[in-house]
């Protein structure tokens, strides 16, 4: 388990982990993400919920794709080879 870090800028010594963003579905017709729940939805919940070992964060609901950002390099790496 990796997590990279970086320098925040005019904050000398705290450091931020890097985001890694995973695109794994898109909505029909321009709907909102959150008025178009999925099956695949939910077997991505689950699978987050059992495998991440590090914070992650869903795509706001307001937006057309959905997605996952990772604070940890393999928990992204394992997420996009199982679900792209």
């Amino acid at each position: 388990m990796t997590v990279t870090y970086k320098p925040m800028k005019g904050f000398p010594g705290i450091k931020t982990p890097i985001l890694h963003r995973v695109v794994y579905a898109q909505t029909t017709d321009g709907v909102y993400a959150e008025y178009q729940r999925s099956y695949k939805d939910h077997l991505v919940d689950q699978w987050l919920k059992s495998n991440c070992r590090h914070s992650y964060y869903h795509s706001p609901g307001y937006l057309t794709e959905k997605f996952i950002e990772f604070e940890c390099d393999e928990d992204a790496m394992l997420f996009a080879l199982r679900w792209m």
